[in-house]
């Protein structure tokens, strides 16, 4: 189960990544505000998707399944 999860929060967090580059490229070239909300919030899904990762990792190396 966690391993499963695991593999769809590294799919996820690439995505996400994806995303994030994609607004800061347009962010860089338009001259953009990296303090936008948009901006702002995909950081923040990709900092919990993250630690949701760690943590499973963490459950895992324990042990967990």
């Amino acid at each position: 189960m966690l391993k499963d999860r695991r593999v769809l929060l590294e799919q996820e967090i690439a995505k996400a990544h994806d995303e994030a580059a994609a607004m800061y490229l347009d962010i860089v070239i338009h001259d953009g505000d990296v303090h936008s909300t948009e901006y702002q919030d995909i950081k923040n899904k990709i900092m919990n998707l993250e630690l949701d990762l760690n943590l499973v990792n963490l459950l895992i190396s324990k042990g967990n399944k």
